[in-house]
């Protein structure tokens, strides 16, 4: 109904501060048993390893869960570890795995077609605890879960998204190494607080990669990433739980910070040696 003339509109003042506040956390701190190099990825937290074959990936794994410098070691980061992998059992980069101080500790899991019920079974026992309680003894134990080369189930397992979006709740850390971007399901990729990556030649592979990526780093992250694997055993490592992304170039020369804003390179442009994809399709 339209106003009468002689109506006048009350002048609009502010209700108040509309400023968006942190809440107060409630839930105790669930603390480290070590400090742990702040170059490392955060934990918990979700670690995706795109790498292509014969690229050291399960070398790299073996050393960050159980090396002293990173998260193993006389006081390891992890109560337990769940290797959910169909070739670990006759890698040899994997065999530290078995070793006899590990065996109550890590648990290597190959029966892909009963992984939903394994997984299930995993999250049950977390939920046992009461991540409320203030004593740390009635927390749930940190745990961590090291998927290899399972795209295909992961893309079938209903848990997939309930895992990958509510981990923290769980007191879990996630790994999850591929030799394909794209074969991985949205839940795992959108949740990466880290992403480590080797040479890549493909590239539909590369493209996919700097479309999920290449944002956060202004896209300026093909040269660096170009840099940092020109080496074998080099990675490109994107820190992505810092306030800022942070790069790094990560391997067997130990950790250099990159400056990707500034970056400037004679590295070879990488497309001198771009191959057809299905040399990634042969060896998947």
């Amino acid at each position: 109904m339209p106003k009468k003339k002689d109506e006048k509109e009350e002048p609009y003042e502010p209700l108040g501060d509309l400023r968006v506040l942190e809440l107060k956390n409630f839930l105790p701190e669930i603390t480290l048993p070590r400090p742990i190099d702040p170059r490392l990825p955060d934990i918990p937290g979700v670690m995706l390893l795109i790498m292509k074959v014969k690229s050291g990936k399960s070398n790299l794994m073996s050393w960050m869960l159980l090396s002293e410098q990173t998260l193993g070691g006389k006081k390891p980061i992890f109560d337990m570890i769940y290797i959910i992998s169909p070739t670990a059992k006759i890698d040899r980069s994997s065999q530290a795995y078995f070793r006899e101080e590990f065996e109550e500790r890590i648990i290597v899991f190959d029966d892909l077609d009963n992984i939903e019920p394994f997984l299930r079974d995993i999250l049950e026992y977390q939920q046992s605890f009461d991540i409320k309680s203030p004593d740390p003894e009635e927390r749930p134990p940190r745990v961590a879960i090291f998927f290899d080369d399972i795209s295909g189930y992961l893309k079938r397992n209903s848990l997939v998204t309930h895992l990958f979006t509510r981990y923290r709740h769980y007191n879990l850390s996630l790994f999850c190494a591929n030799q394909t971007c794209r074969d991985l399901p949205t839940a795992v990729r959108s949740q990466a607080t880290s992403v480590w990556l080797s040479s890549c030649y493909s590239i539909v592979e590369r493209t996919k990669i700097l479309e999920e990526w290449g944002d956060l780093y202004k896209n300026k992250l093909e040269p660096v990433w170009d840099y940092c694997c020109k080496e074998r055993f080099n990675y490109c490592y994107l820190k992505l739980d810092d306030v800022e992304p942070r790069v790094y170039k990560a391997g067997k020369d130990g950790f250099e910070e990159i400056d990707y804003e500034n970056f400037k390179s004679n590295v070879k442009p990488i497309d001198e040696n771009i191959i057809d994809d299905n040399y990634i399709n042969e060896n998947e």
